[in-house]
C-alpha cells in the first residue's frame, strides 16, 4: 500500500479517514491526518460519558472537534455501518484488537486499515528506528535518541506515548518533521499487531516474556504481533537482536534484513550469525563495558560511567548502541550518550536516598518479567539492603511463578510483599502459593504507608514499586501511578533526591 498515494486519493475523491478509538494516539493519528488534507471522523466503542468521564478525554474530544473532526461515541462492529459509506481507510488505535468487531465489520465492507504506528513511520521523511520487546523499550529508545542528538542528528519520537505525535508538527519544523530527522518509536505488541506496511530502516528486538496474553490470547500470537517489526525488512535495513534470548533470535531469523546481535556470548561466537555484534563484558562490576565490532571494525564502550544500574540495563545499552550505529552515529557520540544518559522517569527512578534508606519508582514494571529485573537490579546495585516491593494494580494473564519462586529463594533479602490495588488478594493468593510472606493495601495511598512504615524500622533497605500490573484500577497510566507514589512519599516527609538510575 502506497500511503501517501491513497490518502491523497482519499482526499481529492472527496471520500474520509477513519481513526477508531479515542485516546491519546487516536486524537494524535486524526490530527496528523487533517494535516494531511483528509477528512476525517474518530468512532469510539464506549458512549460519551463514560469515555468523557476523564478530564484528559474530555479535552481531546473538544481538541478535535475544532479542528473540524467529527467524534462519534457508542459505535462498533456493524453500527458503525452508517458512517462507512465513504471512508477509503481506517487507522487503528493501539486498543483495538485485530479481533474486535470493529475490524471484522472493516474487513467484510474490505476497507483497508493500518495501525497508528503505520500511519506516523510511512509518513515520516526520514529513517525509521522502532524498538520492540516486553521490557526496556523506552529507556532503549530515550538512548538511541540520546546518541543521535550527541551526534548532531535531528530526532522525533521517542519518548513520545503517541506515535502519530511524532510526525505531526505541533509547531516543530515541517508538519512530518525536518528532512533527515531519524524517527524512533518504542512500540509494543498493541502497536504493532494491526501493522500492515511498517518497514523500518533498523528494528530491534529486545526480549519476550509472558505479557499482554489477556490480549493475544498465547505467546504465538504474541510473539506473532511483535515480529511484524521485521517482516517487510530487506537487506539494505538492519535488526538487532538480544542473542540471550531465543524467542527475540527466531523473530530476527526471519527477516530479511542484515542481523546485528548483542549478547552476553563471546564476540567470535555472536559474529557466526551476524554482520555486527557487540558482547557485555565484566557484567556487574565496575569494568563493565561493551566490545563490539561493528562493519568490520573493532570497538569498546566504557559503562562505568553510565547512571542505568542492573543485569536488564546493560543489554539495553547494548542494543541502543548497537541501533545508534546502524544509523550512524559516530561511536565517539555514542560513548557519550552512554556515559550521559539521565535514566527515564518511573524507570527505576531513585526519588529518596540516604545511603541507608532507599526508595525506588518503577511504576513503569507493568510485567512479572519487569518487576524480576528491578528486583535483580535494585539488589545488586544497593547490597546490604532489604528490599520491601510492592505489586498491584490490574494483574494481566500470566504467571506470577518465576517472580514469586526468586523472591522464596532470596529470604531475608526480601521483606513480605504489599500487594495492593483491585487484584490484591488475587495476587496474595499466588504469594501464598509460592511460600512468600505478603500484606494486602487497598490501594497504592495505603501500600505507600505500610512499605515506609517497615523502611523506618529497618536499619538498611529499599522500598522498590515494581508493580507488575497494569494501572486503570486506579490510575490513567502508569506516568499517573508514578507521580501519585512520588506525592505519597513527599507528604510522608521523606526527603526527595535527583534520580541516580
Amino acid at each position: 500500500m502506497q500511503l501517501r498515494s491513497l490518502l491523497d486519493s482519499i482526499s481529492k475523491t472527496g471520500r474520509r479517514a477513519l481513526v477508531v478509538g479515542l485516546g491519546r494516539s487516536g486524537a494524535a493519528g486524526a490530527s496528523l491526518l487533517v494535516e494531511q488534507g483528509c477528512s476525517v471522523l474518530v468512532a469510539e466503542r464506549d458512549t460519551e460519558p463514560a469515555a468523557t468521564r476523564k478530564p484528559a478525554t474530555q479535552r481531546l474530544c473538544t481538541s478535535l472537534r475544532q479542528l473540524g473532526i467529527e467524534v462519534h461515541f457508542g459505535l462498533d462492529g456493524e453500527r458503525l455501518l452508517p458512517l462507512l459509506s465513504d471512508v477509503g481507510l481506517a487507522v487503528l488505535s493501539p486498543g483495538v484488537s485485530l479481533e474486535s468487531a470493529v475490524v471484522g465489520t472493516l474487513s467484510r465492507l474490505k476497507i483497508p486499515f493500518i495501525s497508528e504506528l503505520d500511519l506516523a513511520a510511512a509518513l515520516h521523511k526520514g529513517e525509521v528506528a522502532v524498538i520492540t520487546g516486553s521490557n526496556g523499550k523506552s529507556t532503549t529508545a530515550a538512548l538511541v535518541s540520546h546518541a543521535l542528538r550527541c551526534a548532531g542528528r535531528s530526532v522525533q519520537g521517542s519518548p513520545s506515548p503517541e506515535l502519530s505525535a511524532a510526525s505531526a508538527s505541533s509547531g516543530q519544523e515541517g508538519a512530518l518533521g525536518p528532512d533527515g530527522a531519524v524517527l524512533v518509536l518504542p512500540a509494543t505488541s498493541f502497536e504493532l499487531e494491526s501493522c500492515t506496511i511498517l518497514k523500518p530502516n533498523v528494528s530491534v528486538l529486545l526480549n519476550l516474556s509472558e505479557s499482554h496474553l489477556e490480549r493475544h490470547g498465547s505467546m504465538e500470537r504474541y510473539a506473532s504481533a511483535k515480529a511484524r517489526c521485521v517482516r517487510l525488512q530487506e537487506k539494505n535495513d538492519v535488526v538487532v537482536a538480544n542473542a540471550d534470548d531465543p524467542a527475540a533470535l527466531s523473530l530476527a531469523a526471519a527477516s530479511g534484513a542484515a542481523t546485528w546481535l548483542f549478547g552476553r556470548k563471546p564476540l567470535s561466537e555472536l559474529l557466526k550469525s551476524a554482520q555486527s555484534a557487540a558482547t557485555i563484558i565484566d557484567q556487574n562490576t565496575s569494568e563493565a563495558r561493551l566490545e563490539a565490532r561493528i562493519r568490520g571494525a573493532v570497538e569498546s564502550y566504557s559503562l562505568t560511567s553510565t547512571a542505568l544500574f542492573g543485569e536488564h540495563n546493560r543489554s539495553n545499552i547494548a542494543a541502543a548502541v548497537l541501533a545508534a550505529r546502524a544509523l550512524g552515529a559516530p561511536a565517539a557520540a555514542v560513548q557519550a550518550a552512554v556515559s550521559s544518559f539521565k535514566p527515564l522517569e518511573h524507570r527505576l527512578e531513585i526519588i529518596s536516598h540516604n545511603q541507608a534508606r532507599v526508595v525506588v519508582n518503577d511504576s513503569k514494571s507493568t510485567t512479572v518479567a519487569a518487576s524480576r529485573a528491578a528486583l535483580r537490579a535494585v539488589l545488586s546495585h544497593f547490597p546490604g539492603h532489604t528490599v520491601i516491593l510492592m505489586l498491584g494494580g490490574l494483574s494481566k494473564a500470566g504467571a506470577w511463578e518465576p517472580l514469586l519462586r526468586e523472591v522464596s529463594s532470596l529470604g531475608p533479602l526480601v521483606e513480605p510483599l504489599i500487594c495492593f490495588g483491585k487484584d490484591r488478594t488475587l495476587l496474595a493468593s499466588h504469594c501464598r502459593a509460592n511460600g512468600v510472606a505478603s500484606k494486602v493495601a487497598a490501594n497504592l495511598r495505603e501500600a505507600t504507608g505500610l512499605a515506609l512504615a517497615r523502611l523506618h524500622s529497618l536499619e538498611r533497605a529499599v522500598v522498590l514499586l515494581s508493580p507488575g500490573c497494569h494501572s486503570f484500577d486506579e490510575f490513567e497510566d502508569f506516568r499517573e501511578r508514578g507521580r501519585q507514589f512520588k506525592s505519597y512519599v513527599e507528604a510522608a516527609g521523606i526527603e526527595p533526591c535527583r534520580a541516580l538510575g
